[in-house]
């Protein structure tokens, strides 16, 4: 993730490809839709992940398209159970720390620490631009907090940015349990441009809807959240994450449903206070053989492409996805198959 932003390109990994009818698919039935040829196959079932890209994928000069599988031999109830216990796309050696969110209380433990002071300052000085993401009432809010103490030490400033920031997410997290997407406050860039980050998490969520007719309740709560949302289980936590070397708060909405025949998972950043504008994974292990499963993902950053230096820099960019999608998909295997072991131990 880190990589791929740091040259301002646009990640979607996305499975609009495919197109299915049946209510029944199962992976055999997604490779035959990618047209995936048996030497491929091979790879997969060696425990290789397989990564596509085409242009003919991406639906706005925008994104940069990927598809992702890769065969994990466990079963449903543990990638369920995997799933809703981590924020699985973040690699730990990046996570700081987080938390499960049921209550703003919960929002206790988002602070700076004096090492990261240098992120404090930005705060400090925080105006309109690309390197922080805040709404004009935002900025407002930290003119309030922060004003009285600009002329503190470094340990008062620190204790105030930390306020500032929990108050953010705090707010955020309660508009989006309000009102989803709709609820997202824009970025402001300047006092004529505005991000409309609810927006384009919609657009890209819309990349799932060849599978609405398989899914179809839930496509709905992906897309039209907190409507449909009796379908699924869900986990909200904040996050402090490790991006450009820069502490980063964000907040992550995690959707799981799960059948007899399939565990569909999303999870949706929508919120990130630098670096990313926004980042949403849906992740499908359906069944390929008996006790193994294949996973597939889709996401998409809303940083732009659609620039000279993007449109140079998408060849680059599409070689750095695939390597960061496979490194984010094996790390997935090697999590999972550990709680598979571990539940084989339990139930022994």
């Amino acid at each position: 993730m880190q990589a791929i932003r740091s040259i301002g390109v646009c990640l979607t990994l996305c499975l609009s490809s495919l197109s299915v009818a049946q209510t029944d698919i199962d992976g055999a039935q997604v490779l035959d839709g990618l047209n995936v040829k048996p030497a491929q196959v091979e790879k997969l079932e060696s425990g290789e992940v397989l990564t596509f890209s085409d242009e003919a994928y991406e639906n706005t000069k925008r994104e940069l398209s990927v598809d992702a599988m890769i065969l994990v031999k466990i079963d449903l109830d543990t990638v369920a159970a995997a799933l809703g216990e981590s924020a699985t796309i973040v690699p730990s050696h990046r996570v700081i720390d987080f938390a499960l969110v049921k209550s703003e209380a919960d929002f206790s433990g988002v602070a700076y620490t004096e090492k990261e002071y240098d992120e404090v300052k930005r705060l400090f000085a925080a105006q309109p631009g690309t390197d922080i993401n805040f709404s004009d009432s935002e900025y407002a809010l930290l003119r309030q907090k922060l004003g009285p103490h600009r002329n503190s030490g470094a340990a008062q400033q620190t204790a105030a940015a930390s306020e500032a920031m929990r108050a953010i997410l705090i707010a955020r997290y309660n508009a989006y349990q309000a009102n989803g997407l709709d609820g997202i406050g824009d970025y402001s860039r300047s006092k004529a441009k505005k991000i409309n980050i609810g927006r384009e998490i919609r657009v890209a969520t819309e990349t799932f809807k060849p599978f609405e007719g398989d899914f179809p309740e839930f496509y709905k709560v992906m897309h039209d959240f907190p409507e449909g949302a009796d379908c699924c289980e869900h986990y909200f936590r904040w996050l402090k994450v490790k991006m450009r070397k820069r502490p980063t708060f964000a907040l992550l909405h995690t959707m799981i449903q799960k059948t007899d025949d399939y565990v569909l998972a999303t999870e949706r950043y929508y919120y990130a206070a630098s670096t990313l504008n926004s980042l949403q994974v849906t992740l499908s292990w359906l069944e390929y053989d008996e006790d193994t499963y294949m996973g597939l993902a889709m996401s998409a950053s809303t940083d732009l492409l659609d620039s000279t230096m993007g449109r140079m820099l998408r060849g680059l960019g599409r070689n750095k996805a695939k390597d960061m999608v496979s490194e984010i998909m094996q790390g997935m295997k090697a999590e999972l198959e550990e709680a598979g072991d571990a539940a084989d131990v339990t139930n022994e």
